[in-house]
């Protein structure tokens, strides 16, 4: 190491810790599916920088999504009560919730499902049954980029 760049150390340091310690934050999963639920929990909780709550149904998730203000929501497509597109177009028509970042997860995984969901305002399309090393590596992403 040459001595002509003494913070060069620093810097690399000071990276390799912030990716080794992502930013927590809120995260709303709105789902109906026990199952589902009990297996985001569980993924969630092995990063123990983020908060979940879970909502069964669009209205209540819609409902929590304003008084949580979550920094993600994880939103199932298909709810007894509203589709994730319901969902999605009530939250962007309110100020409160416009710019919360949503996220599709669905075991519909045909390219049409996806391109629809992008169109509709959703960041990412994230497939079911929920590969858990991708989605723990895409949450630890969007922390990292969005703090």
């Amino acid at each position: 190491m040459s001595s002509s760049n003494p913070s060069a150390p620093a810097i690399c340091i000071e990276a390799a810790s912030i990716v080794a310690k992502p930013r927590g934050g809120r995260l709303l999963y709105i789902e109906d599916n026990p199952v589902n639920v009990l297996v985001v929990e569980e993924l969630v909780a092995t990063r123990p920088y983020f908060s979940l709550i879970c909502e069964i149904d669009g209205a209540s998730g819609i409902a929590r999504a304003r008084s949580m203000l979550p920094e993600l929501i994880l939103l199932d497509m298909q709810l007894p009560d509203l589709d994730g597109y319901q969902v999605i177009e009530q939250l962007r028509a309110n100020p409160v919730t416009a710019a919360i970042p949503c996220i599709a997860l669905s075991a519909n995984a045909m390219s049409e499902d996806i391109n629809r969901a992008k169109a509709a305002g959703f960041l990412d399309y994230w497939t079911k049954p929920i590969d858990f090393k991708a989605f723990l590596s895409g949450l630890d992403a969007f922390f990292a980029v969005t703090h």
